[in-house]
């Protein structure tokens, strides 16, 4: 895998809209964000467009992309946010150019089918991390440094740990290492069957989501053992599942059940309550780097 440049004080950045829109404040937010990490941002098309739950048509969308992977005096492209639409996009986007011009790449929940795209088809590494839009001029510490360590960084990270009073459990112990894939669990399933499939073989899964009920994590996790995605990895780290409460009203299972009964049996270290995903504070993650799992200890390191 590639590791694309390292941003640094000055560069221009691409700021994109792949999936759904934001209002005018939330813009300007985006712009003062990338202003406060000292990166000059370059506003695409997409980001002030609006098609009901997207940031304007399909082809728009994807042309901002290609074009901002092109274009030799962009440095890096960060995605205003996620919502939906990202997948409609994968039949139009230039993988040929964007392979011969890897950039840094930042975004997750719906921008997790570019981030796995990316990684399969373009052979490089992507950065699963807050967008601009939330604020990193606002933003607590902790995920701020993780996002900047990983884009103004030219060196592997290293260990990984927790936010602080937050603890990672052992959903089973064992040691595992390879390139990490995934990010959140619904859009992965919305790709199964297709050439954009998630790309497990030999991998370490990364799994997130936020305001689904159990029983849907359930059948999505399900879709993945079906597909074969679960046998394929080495391990899998568990996220934050926000919002992802049990029903008061109905019979149901707890996400651990659930765990205990689809990811258990396959006998993969696998740890839960990895800081990523919907929450802050919130770690950021190199899709497509190789990382160290020991499921055991609860230790991640990015190598």
């Amino acid at each position: 895998m590639i590791k694309p440049k390292s941003l640094k004080a000055g560069s221009r950045v691409a700021l994109i809209a792949p999936s759904s829109p934001v209002s005018e404040e939330k813009l300007q937010t985006s712009i003062d964000s990338l202003k406060f990490l000292r990166l000059e941002p370059i506003m695409y098309p997409s980001c002030t467009m609006k098609n009901g739950y997207l940031s304007g048509s399909d082809s728009c969308r994807a042309k901002d992309i290609n074009d901002a992977f092109q274009d030799e005096s962009i440095d890096g492209i960060f995605c205003i946010r996620g919502g939906y639409g990202a997948t409609r996009l994968l039949p139009l986007i230039d993988y040929k150019v964007i392979k011969k011009n890897p950039k840094i790449f930042v975004g997750y929940s719906d921008i997790t089918a570019l981030h796995c795209v990316f990684n399969k088809l373009c052979s490089f590494i992507t950065i699963h991390g807050p967008m601009p839009s939330s604020g990193y001029h606002v933003m607590d510490y902790y995920s701020l440094q993780s996002l900047s360590d990983l884009i103004f960084s030219k060196e592997p990270i290293g260990l990984v740990l927790n936010p602080p009073n937050e603890y990672i459990e052992t959903i089973y112990p064992g040691v595992a290492e390879g390139i990490i894939t995934g990010g959140n669990l619904s859009v992965m399933v919305s790709t199964l069957g297709s050439p954009y499939e998630i790309d497990t073989k030999d991998k370490i899964l990364f799994i997130e989501d936020v305001d689904e009920p159990p029983y849907r994590i359930d059948r999505n996790l399900t879709a993945l053992a079906l597909s074969g995605k679960l046998n394929d990895c080495k391990g899998i780290i568990l996220g934050t599942f926000d919002n992802c409460i049990e029903s008061k009203e109905e019979p149901t299972l707890t996400l651990k059940q659930i765990y205990e009964e689809i990811i258990v049996p396959l006998k993969k270290p696998t740890i839960y309550n990895f800081r990523s995903g919907h929450i802050y504070p919130q770690i950021s993650i190199p899709m497509g780097a190789k990382i160290y799992l020991d499921a055991t200890h609860g230790i991640v390191k990015y190598l």
